[in-house]
C-alpha cells in the first residue's frame, strides 16, 4: 500500500513538473497543422500525413485509371475504323484483280480464236497457192530467168499478166540494152509476136512497165514509127520482128489480141 502511495506521489510530482513543457509542444504542432492547412487543397483529409498522400495518390491513379480507359476506347475505335477501312480496300483491290483477270483471260481466248482463224487461213492461202503453182520451164539468161511461152501457147495482154503472176512470176520488164539483147537471142529464128509488160493504160503515150511500176523514159527500144496508137486502141507493148527488119522491136498492139509473152522471175534480176 505505500508502494502504491509513492508511486501515485511520483506520478503527480512528474505531472506538475513537465506540465509546462506539453504546453509548448502543443503550441507548436498547432501552428504546423495550421500551415499545412493553408497550403493544402480543399480536399478532405485527416490530420495524418500518410492517410493525406494516400488520399492524393489515389485521387491521382483514378485520373490517370480514367484517362487511360478514355484513351484505350478511343485506340481501340480507331482500330476499328482502320480495320474496316483496310478491309474495303482489300475487297477492292479483289475485286480489280477479278475484273482484270477475266479481261485478261477474254482477251486470251479471244487472241487464240484469231490466231487460230489466221492460221486457217493461212493454210487454204498455202493450199491455193500449191493448186495453183503450174511447174513451168524457165530459161535461165545472163539478166535473170524468164518463162518464154511455146506457139502453142497464146494469151491476150491481160490473161498472160493473169498467168504470170499466179505462178510467181511477172511480164517481163526489159529495163536494160543488156536485158533485151539477152531476150531477142533467146527467142532465136521465130517471127513470133511476144507479149512484155509495158503499157500505157491509163494515160495516153505514157508508157510505164506493169511488172515492175517503173516508167520506160531510161530505156526505149520501138520500132521506128512506133508507138503509133494505130485505130487509137494498141496500149500494150510486145516484141515483133518484121519481115524486111534484122531483128526485133518494140510495138504497141491491141491488149486484146492472144500473142505469145514472156514473164520474169522478178527475184532474179
Amino acid at each position: 500500500m505505500e508502494s502504491l502511495r509513492g508511486a501515485l506521489f511520483l506520478f503527480v510530482g512528474a505531472t506538475f513538473l513537465l506540465a509546462p513543457f506539453c504546453d509548448a509542444g502543443h503550441a507548436i504542432l498547432h501552428e504546423l497543422e495550421r500551415q499545412q492547412r493553408s497550403t493544402r487543397s480543399t480536399i478532405d483529409y485527416s490530420c495524418d500525413d500518410q492517410a493525406y498522400y494516400d488520399q492524393f495518390a489515389s485521387n491521382k491513379r483514378a485520373l490517370c485509371d480514367e484517362s487511360l480507359a478514355n484513351a484505350t476506347t478511343e485506340l481501340r475505335a480507331s482500330k476499328s475504323q482502320c480495320l474496316q477501312k483496310l478491309q474495303k480496300l482489300v475487297s477492292q483491290q479483289q475485286e480489280k484483280l477479278t475484273t482484270c483477270s477475266q479481261a485478261r483471260s477474254t482477251n486470251a481466248a479471244s487472241c487464240s480464236a484469231k490466231l487460230a482463224a489466221l492460221s486457217l487461213q493461212i493454210g487454204q492461202c498455202q493450199a491455193k497457192c500449191s493448186a495453183a503453182t503450174v511447174t513451168l520451164k524457165l530459161v535461165k539468161l545472163s539478166t535473170g530467168s524468164y518463162y518464154i511461152s511455146p506457139s502453142s501457147e497464146q494469151k491476150n495482154w491481160h490473161m498472160a499478166d493473169q498467168f504470170c503472176k499466179s505462178n510467181g512470176l511477172e511480164l517481163a520488164s526489159v529495163e536494160t540494152i543488156m536485158e533485151n539483147d539477152a531476150l531477142v537471142a533467146a527467142f532465136g529464128p521465130s517471127t513470133d509476136r511476144f507479149w512484155i509488160s509495158g503499157t500505157d493504160l491509163g494515160s495516153e503515150k505514157k508508157f510505164y512497165w506493169s511488172g515492175v511500176g517503173k516508167t520506160m523514159e531510161t530505156f526505149w527500144y520501138f520500132e521506128d514509127g512506133q508507138p503509133d496508137n494505130a485505130n487509137n486502141n494498141e496500149n500494150c507493148v510486145q516484141y515483133v520482128k518484121e519481115t524486111n527488119k534484122p531483128t526485133y522491136k518494140w510495138n504497141d498492139e491491141n491488149c486484146n489480141t492472144p500473142f505469145r509473152f514472156v514473164c520474169e522471175l522478178e527475184a532474179t534480176k
